[in-house]
């Protein structure tokens, strides 16, 4: 666990890294692609995870991560979803034109959150997990301020 003062977080996990980064990456290139986006930018940089510039010419950042605990339909008890609050780094860095996709373990459907939404709707909770169980800080923001699309 690292400490911050963004709080406790999680230590980063290679193997977890390894096993879904670029199976996350993939399915949210082929999306952005089918929506007429130009990928501009896959590599890791320590910033975003995708960068592409869409149909009409905005620049568009993406930061994907897979829910494993997700599987089948969503549940109707999981009113929020939530983004660890160390991505604060990079809503504080781009600004504007940043979206995460939240997919679920299959990676066949994705929650989309826009910064937008983030920083309009979320709330700020500590919250404990397998990882930090004294608690991590994430943002949670209702499934109503957010939508989900499908994925092939």
């Amino acid at each position: 666990m690292a400490g911050n003062s963004l709080g406790k977080t999680k230590k980063f996990d290679r193997a977890l890294y390894n096993r879904s980064d670029g199976k996350s990456k993939d399915v949210i290139v082929k999306y952005l692609r089918s929506k007429k986006h130009i990928i501009t930018n896959v590599k890791e940089k320590f910033s975003c995870d995708i960068e592409s510039i869409s149909e009409d010419g905005t620049v568009c950042f993406s930061e994907t991560e897979i829910k494993y605990g997700w599987k089948g339909e969503w549940p109707t008890h999981w009113v929020n979803v939530r983004i660890p609050y160390r991505k604060q780094r990079l809503i504080n860095k781009i600004e504007k034109n940043l979206t995460f996709y939240v997919l679920r373990a299959d990676c066949k459907e994705s929650w989309v959150i826009s910064d937008i939404a983030l920083k309009n709707y979320a709330d700020i909770e500590e919250m404990p997990n397998k990882y930090v169980p004294e608690g991590e800080k994430f943002f949670c923001i209702h499934v109503s301020h957010i939508h989900k699309i499908v994925l092939d």
